[in-house]
């Protein structure tokens, strides 16, 4: 369990970076970590990337500090034969993410709208699909490389270790990946329960396959798809039924949707 101290440790380093920064700029300490939207831009600019470089600075510490190197870290998490799974998992999302905003538009929760002109709707898509590959090759090694694996084996993949059982360590990996998108203030917690059947998706994915390319190629079709759509729909319904335009996957369909996908996955993969 030493691995959630970790984590602890990241984040206290983070908020206290961000302590730093605020005091450089001269802005009130805050709690939660993030910009708000009262603060100048080149703030938020400085907290984005002092967030990233936390992230990937704990991603290649980490394998030292349990003997090894990145490279013999996660190599065997990210077997070459397997590449192709990030591939159908990108995929898999796209699909189910196109269903289900096609019933929810037409039940009419959620409205087939242009919000944008055509030059911004471009360069937000492309935005998008960048953001669908450097999130996932940043939280993916974190959460489910890191966190979930030592959760899972207590040890380095590889190693002959036995950590929680599966049953405990999956959801209990699912509630800190929910709960680590919430160390900014946010409107509503709501999207929290989204955001954890979407970890033990992923969670699962990583466990029955034995690497990181199901389970990113998962999160990145996600991400894209999520992106792209926000340019078209405005949504009406309600918060628990359809989600927010920020989380959909906060919704009761869309959690449904991914508990089908967790249970097949289990079933259909297997190492």
């Amino acid at each position: 369990m030493w691995v959630l101290l970790y984590l602890v440790g990241a984040l206290a380093l983070l908020l206290s970076l961000q302590t730093v920064v605020l005091l450089a700029f001269r802005e009130p300490l805050q709690w939660t970590y993030g910009a708000t939207s009262q603060q100048p831009k080149s703030l938020k600019l400085v907290l984005k990337l002092l967030l990233q470089s936390t992230l990937i600075g704990s991603i290649f510490l980490f394998p030292y500090l349990v003997g090894s190197t990145p490279a013999r870290y996660y190599g065997p998490i990210l077997p070459l034969q397997q590449a192709r799974f990030f591939l159908y998992g990108e995929g898999i999302a796209l699909i189910l993410m196109a269903l289900i905003f096609w019933i929810e538009i037409a039940a009419g929760w959620v409205k087939w709208k242009v919000r944008w002109p055509a030059r911004k709707t471009a360069a937000k898509s492309l935005l998008s699909a960048l953001s669908s590959l450097t999130v996932v090759s940043v939280e993916e090694p974190f959460f489910r490389g890191i966190i979930l694996q030592y959760l899972l084996f207590g040890a380095a993949p590889g190693a002959a270790a036995v950590g929680l059982s599966p049953w405990v360590a999956l959801p209990l990996g699912a509630a800190v990946f929910s709960a680590a998108h919430f160390i900014r203030k946010v409107r509503t917690y709501w999207p929290a329960v989204g955001l954890a059947f979407l970890g033990l998706w992923l969670g699962v994915a990583y466990y029955r396959t034995g690497s990181l390319w199901l389970p990113a190629g998962l999160h990145s079709g996600g991400i894209l798809a999520i992106g792209i759509h926000r340019a078209f729909t405005e949504y009406d319904g309600r918060e628990r039924l359809v989600g927010t335009q920020t989380f959909p996957i906060a919704g009761a369909i869309c959690i449904a949707v991914m508990l089908v996908g967790t249970t097949i996955t289990w079933f259909l993969f297997g190492h």
